[in-house]
Parts: structure tokens; sequence; C-alpha cells
């Protein structure tokens, strides 16, 4: 029996020793963050950045998103046209159908012939700026030679910027039910459906590759062929400085409607702001379906929310030293975080990053990602295209815990 208290005293005291192993240290409170009644079904406001959300509303529900789709479609055939594959002078011809389709005024609004070529860059410009469908489809043969090939392009490169439950079943974003079968992968009635996170690290991954985008989806017109002369067509969106929903102080520059029966009416924008530049998420809009502009009032309301109630503060100067678990991590560069008016800097925690997300810092000679720990939204789940998977050589040596479980195998 003194055996047995003996061994029972020596394991509550290795039990009590590997404690500080466990537990970790309590996560200070979130800043105070003022409410926001946004009249959608999902939204997000966030810095693009530095990937940081200053508000979301049901982030993570996954929801039809329409023409948004166009931002990753279009993402790839920037891509291949920057990687040489295609040009902006290349010439393509609609199928019959895809001609077809631009007869039908709910489907479209730019006219195509099939008896006619059209360039990539015009294309290019009409799929942005006036969101059309068949432009975006003929972009997609284009690249990948099939819309199957294609759609299956834009399922492989979001799963590799971290979503993996994606719904991508055309590049056009129109419910598969107004599609020809050679048009789409899935149901019959499929359609393409995201979150707001989803959105977002899409956006970011895009603006952080090809901030030219911008360029293209800054324009209020589109110039564009038809029956041997030039047609112009108005932006769809209606927050671009001269369009009827712009407001002086908030320029936007960007980024994609989406509209479907499914999705309501979406938006998503981009302005600089404060020396940095935001990125708003509306899906679904609520409001009169005779309402075409609830959508960018509800943008509004997003950047105004973030204008009147938060700043972008610098929290931590440059070559400055931060304590995080007793080890020290010095800055590179300044470090800003949007925070609440009138709060206190001193009361942000910070932690290693567990994504590409962050500031970076330097500790024993190596580079690291560091995050503030305690702002109200967090930050989007971000990580970089190219991260490749560490390859762990075999080794005899044991782990602590492989060490400890053996010691309590023969103990007894």
């Amino acid at each position: 029996m003194k055996g047995f208290a003996k061994k029972f005293m020596l394991v509550m005291s290795v039990f009590i020793l590997t404690l500080p192993i466990f537990t970790s240290e309590a996560t200070a409170a979130t800043f105070t963050q003022p409410e926001l009644e946004l009249n959608a079904s999902a939204g997000m406001i966030f810095d693009e950045n530095t990937g940081q959300i200053v508000y979301s509303k049901n982030p993570a529900e996954k929801l039809a998103i329409g023409s948004i789709t166009k931002i990753v479609t279009l993402y790839l055939v920037t891509k291949a046209i920057k990687d040489g594959k295609i040009s902006e002078s290349d010439l393509v011809t609609p199928t019959q159908e895809e001609a077809d389709m631009t007869q039908d005024n709910e489907l479209a609004n730019v006219r195509l012939d099939a008896d006619k070529s059209y360039s990539v860059k015009d294309l290019y410009n009409a799929a942005w700026i006036v969101s059309s469908n068949s432009a975006a489809m003929m972009l997609a043969g284009k690249v990948a030679g099939t819309q199957a090939k294609f759609v299956k392009m834009m399922r492989k490169t979001v799963k590799n910027w971290g979503i993996k439950d994606a719904e991508l079943y055309n590049a056009s974003g129109l419910n598969n039910s107004d599609l020809k079968t050679d048009m789409y992968i899935g149901p019959t009635d499929g359609e393409n459906k995201l979150s707001a996170n989803d959105i977002g690290v899409i956006v970011k991954h895009v603006l952080d590759q090809y901030p030219e985008i911008l360029k293209t989806t800054s324009q209020t017109k589109l110039s564009f062929p038809i029956d041997n002369e030039i047609k112009t067509y108005d932006t769809l969106n209606f927050l671009l400085k001269g369009q009827r929903d712009y407001q002086e102080g908030f320029e936007f520059d960007g980024l994609k409607t989406g509209t479907t029966e499914q999705a309501g009416e979406s938006f998503v924008g981009t302005l600089p702001l404060d020396n940095t530049r935001l990125v708003t998420i509306v899906l679904d809009a609520q409001g009169e379906d005779n309402d075409n502009d609830k959508r960018f009032r509800s943008t509004q309301k997003l950047v105004h929310y973030v204008k009147d109630n938060f700043e972008r503060k610098e929290v931590i100067q440059k070559d400055k030293n931060i304590k995080i678990n007793n080890k020290k991590y010095k800055t590179y560069e300044p470090v800003y975080v949007w925070l609440p008016k009138n709060s206190n800097i001193a009361d942000l925690r910070y932690t290693i990053s567990s994504d590409d997300l962050g500031f970076t810092a330097i500790h024993n000679k190596q580079t690291v990602k560091l995050i503030a720990t305690n702002t109200n939204s967090g930050y989007l789940p971000f990580k970089k295209a190219d991260v490749r998977k560490k390859i762990h050589k075999e080794t005899n040596q044991k782990s602590w815990w492989d060490q400890i479980v053996e010691f309590f195998n023969h103990l007894f």
C-alpha cells in the first residue's frame, strides 16, 4: 500500500509540473464595438492590406453570389494574360448558344453575334464593367477549352486559397437552369455559393496579385463594337464617381455587382480610405423589390459606420519590441490597426499568426507574422496560394509527450 501511495504521489507531482503546458493565458476582452443594423443577409468590411475585419454579419454563411462569381473568372483570365497563355488582342467567336443568350434582356446587356469575333480585351471589359455573362463564358472557353474545364480551374484555385467547401458550377454566376448543358457542371438547378469570408479571401488574393484590375473596374463607361460601330454602355456600379449613388469622400473604384433571383442584389466594393484600402461585401441586400439601389445604400452604411466609429491607429512603431510568452519580437515597420474611437491601444494583445496575415517581426533572426488577438472581428482566414506542405522526416527521437506516456506505462 505504501508503494502505491508513493507512486500515486509521484504521478500527481508530474501532473502538477506539467500543468503549465496545457494551460494558456487568459484572453484579453475584445474592444467594445458600436452596433450596426446591416440590411443584408450577410456582409463585411475589411482592410485589404492587413486582412483585418472591421465588421461582419453572418460571415461564414454560404449564400448565392450571382455575378460576384466573375471575380474568380476574371482573375483566371487576367492570370492567363499575364502568363502569356492568351493575349488581349486574341479574337474569340461566340457559340450560337452564347450569342442567343445575349438576345435575352434578363441574362445579358451586350449583344454578341455568332458570325463575329471579339477581342479578349473587349470581352474582358464587358464582363467587368457591365457583367456580360456570354463574354465571361467566351473568355472561360478561351482559357480552358471548355466551360467544364474552366469551372474545375476555378474550384482548384479557391481550394488552393483555403476555401474547401465552395459551390462553383459555372463561370458566369447564373443559375444552371438558365444555361445550356455544356455551359456548367453539377445539378441542373445549381447556383454558385460562397460566404462573405470566402469572398474576402478571394478579393484579397486578386487585389494583392493584380491591383491593376481596378483600372478596369473604375471605368464608368464601356465602349463595345456593335454592327460596325462603337456602342457605349453604362457601368452597373452606381458608387463610382459621377454615378447616382456616388458620395464625395468615398471614392469607390471597384469591384463587382451580383444579381440573380436566388442571390438577390449583392455587391463587392473597394475604395481607398485613411491611407489604406477597404473592401465591402453586401450579400442579398434587403428592401423593396423595385429598389435598385439598396445594395449600394447598404454598402454606404458600412463605410460610414467605419468612418464615424473607428480610427486606423498606429499601435506599434517601427523597430519596437513586443513581448509574447516571454519572447521578444522586433517590428520591421509601423503597425496599424482599426480600433473603435477613444480605445486604449495599450489594451491590445498580440500572438503569432496562424496564416499569412499580420505584421512582420523578427525573433532570433527569424521573421514571423504577428496579429492583434483581441480586435472585435478578427482577421480573414487567409493563406498564401503557394504554401507548400512541409515534409517531416522520420526520426527515432521521441517527443516529450511520448516520453511522458512511456513513463506512465512503465510506472505500475
